[in-house]
């Protein structure tokens, strides 16, 4: 377990501890007071913790006392810094539990990280002590390794303050040169005082703060407050000057490497599996990368309704999955790209939550077994995967069948099919060809063709339900599902078996009070104007059409939106319940002016559900719209929602 601390923790840093070529650097913005001042009255409170990792299977009470030292140290320089700030979480953990607690720590603006010496001592083998941290998703963390035996260690306290101030300098906006050289200037001089005499005191170089005990322990001398507010031409370029000689090693951001899996920090796959005796949805959630190669994954499922998690390695470059038992598997849900396929695969496209993708796909059939794959060309990812089987059983003949089908992913976000002509999905047609032999039941056809009317891949013409209604399908629509499959009828000729299902209340047709097609849920509508974007919209105007929202709703185009109205200003907390699509959440005070924005907020299928919006106090409307909505179009905290009728 050991050996997997620093892949799992300090795999994602842009390391800070290397300085770029070196160069007068008096900042030309604002002085620092001013950007002092300005941050702390333009944003909320800094959300912080602090964790310590042993590897013992419990912490002892000098560890929790060592915790404390640390967060009373955090506390306190922050404090230095002028920077206001909320204590989130303060914990001590054992190492053999630290990962189930990695996955929480983006919940924080900025986590703190303390290992003891033994885990640490696989960050000082890489020429560090502590890292500030910045991945590729924007979170950031602190690492200190505590690599003395003393409770309240001045090296410890030390460096703390060192990777402090480099998030404290990034957080008011300084530059580089700023944020990461001024630091390095100073703990260069600070070496050059000591002279490896680490109980040293150098004043001009310190500050101090006040320890849990009362001491006064000795920090890293705040920006503007010591001898350098300009660094000279002839500055130490960084405190490697002191170290052993490469003892720094730079981490890059992860990036998709050609002919392996592209997988990046943020990244996520989610499926439905079904066979004959499991239906299970599972989502891949692309975490912690310990280089280009490497990816940790966070495994959801909900099997029969029973959810279950766990984190597993994707090897990149062998698609393999190392699990925790040990055992590794090979990752089918994605190709290395570009996709290098054989002559089986031929090009096509296929109609993906509303968007048109060039996918290629291979089919093979015989007596007794039909495979059915499709793969996005762009991505790799699988589309789907159907796989049938027959079973003779006793003389009576049945179909054996898995489906795994992609239902979201942030990784898809547009239409690349050059036609833009709308295909229907080739397993549905195998579907009819199932449905008609029997091996399908009338409720698993109905439910497919359902999907081809609510995700707009079929438009039937409006209808009147007719006077003499049957539940019974007759057999002349199953003589047309089969020749539909087998390319004897075209999409237009079966549409009219579909229209006599439709008439028949089988399947609905949306329509509105006039007879023109209106949404699925049955909510009114309006529309409204954001900025210049105007936008269809859905009514969510009870509570109990509140309460339900988007959830089990199709997907929404950038032209749609959902609107919650309320009859004054007051908290409105969102989550993303049941959802089957990440949306942008926005909230607005009563005259329509922008209060806050959430991007990308995921579906959550598994409790507990982050909740959205319990900070926003004067919020009167929220509106939800499809990811990516608000960088697409500008939206920001300066944008104006118009009501173009009546709500």
């Amino acid at each position: 377990m050991k050996k997997l601390l620093l892949p799992m923790v300090l795999s994602i840093l842009l390391v800070l501890s290397v300085v770029p070529s070196f160069a007068q650097t008096n900042s030309t913005g604002p002085d620092f007071k001013t950007l002092q001042q300005q941050k702390n009255q333009d944003s909320p409170n800094l959300s912080y913790a602090v964790f310590y990792i042993t590897e013992n299977d419990k912490c002892s009470d000098s560890e929790y006392q060592s915790l404390k030292f640390y967060q009373v140290i955090t506390d306190e320089y922050l404090s230095l810094y002028g920077i206001s700030h909320d204590l989130q979480g303060s914990l001590c953990i054992p190492l053999k539990n630290y990962q189930s607690y990695f996955s929480g720590l983006s919940t924080f603006t900025l986590p703190v990280v303390i290992s003891d010496n033994t885990v640490g001592q696989q960050l000082v083998q890489q020429g560090f002590y502590g890292m500030y941290e910045i991945t590729g998703t924007g979170m950031q963390a602190i690492y200190v390794c505590s690599c003395d035996t003393q409770i309240e260690s001045w090296a410890g306290a030390w460096i703390l303050s060192h990777e402090l101030s480099h998030f404290s300098l990034r957080y008011f906006g300084e530059p580089d040169s700023i944020s990461v050289s001024w630091v390095h200037y100073i703990q260069a001089l600070e070496n050059d005082c000591q002279q490896g005499d680490f109980s040293k005191v150098c004043p001009q170089y310190s500050a101090s703060v006040t320890s849990p005990s009362g001491n006064q322990i000795p920090v890293m001398v705040v920006y503007g407050q010591g001898p350098s507010t300009s660094l000279p031409p002839n500055a130490p370029q960084s405190e490697v000057t002191t170290l052993h000689e490469n003892s720094i090693i730079p981490t890059q951001n992860p990036q998709c490497q050609t002919n392996q899996l592209c997988a990046l920090p943020g990244d996520y796959l989610k499926y439905q599996i079904t066979t004959s005796d499991l239906n299970q949805t599972i989502q891949f959630d692309f975490e912690n990368p310990t280089d280009n190669k490497n990816i940790t994954v966070k495994t959801s499922a909900i099997q029969n309704g029973s959810p279950a998690s766990e984190y597993d390695i994707l090897d990149l470059t062998k698609a393999l999955f190392a699990r925790p038992s040990g055992n590794a598997s090979n990752f089918m849900y994605l190709l290395p790209t570009p996709l290098k396929l054989n002559n089986a695969y031929h090009e096509g496209s296929v109609q993906f939550n509303n968007y048109t993708r060039d996918v290629l796909s291979a089919q093979t059939n015989n007596q007794t077994n039909s495979i059915l794959v499709q793969f996005d060309k762009d991505t790799g990812i699988l589309i789907q995967l159907v796989i049938s089987h027959v079973v003779n059983v006793g003389g009576k003949v049945t179909v054996d069948k898995q489906s795994y089908k992609l239902i979201d992913t942030n990784k898809i976000s547009y239409s690349n099919y050059a036609t833009g002509q709308v295909l229907i999905p080739s397993w549905m047609k195998d579907d009819a060809k199932f449905w008609s032999d029997g091996s399908m039941t009338d409720e698993q056809f109905l439910q497919d063709m359902q999907y081809l009317i609510d995700n707009k891949i079929v438009d039937i013409p409006q209808i009147a339900l007719s006077d003499n209604t049957t539940s019974q399908i007759p057999l002349w629509v199953k003589d047309d599902a089969k020749s539909w499959s087998s390319g004897s009828i075209s999409n237009g000729e079966f549409a009219g078996a579909m229209q006599y299902l439709a008439s028949n209340g089988m399947i609905s047709l949306p329509v509105s009070q006039n007879g023109t097609p209106t949404n699925l849920t049955g909510l009114p509508t309006g529309k409204i104007k954001l900025d210049n974007v105007s936008l269809d919209i859905e009514i969510a105007d009870t509570p109990q059409r509140q309460n339900k929202g988007l959830q089990y709703h199709t997907p929404l185009s950038y032209s749609q939106g959902m609107l919650f109205p309320f009859a004054q200003p007051q908290v409105i907390s969102i989550w993303m319940k049941e959802m089957q699509f990440p949306i942008d959440i926005i909230w607005l005070d009563s005259s329509g002016n922008v209060l806050h924005i959430e991007k990308n907020a995921p579906a959550c299928t598994a409790d507990p559900c982050t909740i959205y919006g319990q900070d926003i106090t004067q919020a009167q409307y929220v509106l939800e719209v499809a990811a990516g909505f608000a960088d697409k179009f500008g939206i920001t905290l300066h944008s104006h929602m118009q009501l173009l009728t009546p709500i």
